[in-house]
């Protein structure tokens, strides 16, 4: 299983290596890291409102500034 990260709802879910398409939105959009290169392993049981990259502060957890 690796996390990954759906561009699109920007939810955080374990998938299996094959799989492509996001559980909650169905896009194909899935990210396995953040463009700083950090995996989002260290995000799945993380809970609260707001989740950002420990490496680069990029907003993880809700949408992205630029598309509010």
């Amino acid at each position: 299983m690796i996390t990954r990260r759906c561009a699109v709802c920007s939810r955080l879910r374990a998938y299996e290596t094959d799989d492509r398409y996001c559980i909650v939105c169905g896009s194909d959009a899935l990210e396995a890291a953040c463009s700083c290169g950090r995996g989002y392993d260290f995000a799945l049981h993380e809970t609260g409102e707001l989740l950002h990259c420990p490496r680069c502060g990029k907003r993880l957890r809700g949408r992205d500034g630029e598309f509010e």
